[in-house]
């Protein structure tokens, strides 16, 4: 297994926890001929990655060279299809969003994201998609290209010694109530940040106003700029400042202990693939209120509760119901039984994806 990195996006430190299970992580550019002065500047970012994190050298190179140096069988490519690679490539399609919500999209972002697909569907020797729900859509958007598909959800990883953290430590550093419900999730308006303000807002009718919603996730959608900014409206008209706060985007571990800490989780989203989010509550025990989208249902627990996500009241009726019985985490015992079936999961993901590597790499020969 070797880890190809774009060093304008990932840096080798965000792989730090996988460096013992590959034989190397390289930074690349991804393009097959770099002009001399993005090569330039590509390799003294990567220099500057390798000397901070005192790796060994990474060599630097256009990716099809490092395919063919390194004796690659099959690239994975992500949600990406690589141009003029010489191997098989496997590609993930993580949902068909903006064929069912064209306005979360303008028509330009909609004719990319078509043109990707349809690159994908035609050039990838696999293509993975993460539900049952993406693989009929594209089974009925591509039928030719059927045989190509599997369905493969993801499992979230936490990290090394997730358990081991320290959630005081977060609470403290960010000035937190002992009890919360956190909401993590970019800022995007398909996550629907406004049904759950709005539902915090009716909570005092009744008569839970020691509710405080933890919001984290990078604040801004590049679709919808001006998006946040009508969020943040809302929390001052209402005088929510206390009952609302918006932490902004985290460090992976103090996210993870930040859910640990929170008496629930809370997902709005009007759309999702595979929710990561969902994952995460499963792997660490937690009780969350989803929002009612075939995606959930098949991602649904005894932890999962179901709110119909255009319905603020909704999410104040299950919140009303439960807000009592829930404590603050982490919760040892829940935790530990999650821990176990949270292994098992990363293995067989492992070896699913390791199998649907080897068909691929088979049928080329």
């Amino acid at each position: 297994l070797r880890i190809y990195i774009d060093p304008a996006y990932h840096t080798a430190s965000d792989y730090r926890d996988v460096r013992r299970f590959s034989a190397g992580v390289h930074a690349t550019n991804f393009t097959s001929e770099p002009s001399p002065g993005l090569y330039r500047k590509l390799r003294r970012m990567a220099q500057t990655i390798i000397r901070k994190h005192r790796w060994p050298a990474s060599p630097m190179s256009d990716l099809s060279r490092l395919l063919v140096k390194n004796g690659t069988d099959v690239l994975f490519a992500g949600p990406e299809f690589k141009e003029g690679s010489n191997v098989p490539q496997i590609c993930w399609i993580p949902d068909f969003q903006h064929v069912y919500r064209p306005d979360f999209f303008s028509a330009a972002e909609r004719a990319r994201r078509d043109e990707l697909f349809e690159r994908i569907m035609a050039g990838a020797a696999g293509v993975i998609v993460s539900n049952q729900c993406s693989y009929a859509d594209a089974v009925r958007i591509y039928p030719d290209s059927r045989r190509k598909l599997a369905i493969l959800p993801f499992t979230m990883y936490l990290g090394r010694q997730w358990r081991k953290g320290d959630p005081e430590r977060v609470i403290l550093k960010y000035d937190l109530p002992k009890k919360f419900l956190l909401l993590p999730g970019q800022f995007w308006k398909h996550k629907n940040h406004a049904t759950a303000f709005r539902a915090i807002q009716l909570l005092p009718e009744r008569g839970l106003d020691d509710v405080v919603l933890i919001c984290t996730g990078f604040p801004h959608d590049p679709r919808f700029p001006g998006y946040a900014a009508e969020l943040h409206e809302f929390v001052v008209t209402h005088r929510l400042e206390k009952a609302i706060r918006i932490l902004g985007l985290l460090p992976r571990h103090e996210q993870v202990q930040l859910m640990r800490a929170a008496a629930a989780i809370v997902q709005p989203s009007f759309f999702e693939g595979w929710s990561a989010v969902l994952e995460e509550c499963r792997s660490l025990g937690k009780q969350i209120f989803a929002s009612d989208i075939p995606m959930h249902r098949e991602q649904q627990t005894s932890s999962v509760h179901l709110f119909d996500p255009m319905s603020a009241a909704a999410l104040v009726d299950v919140l009303s119901r439960t807000w009592s019985q829930l404590k603050p985490g982490p919760q040892p015992d829940l935790e530990a039984a999650a821990e176990a079936e949270y292994h098992s999961r990363i293995q067989e993901f492992a070896r699913q994806f390791v199998t649907l590597c080897r068909g691929v790499v088979g049928a080329s020969r």
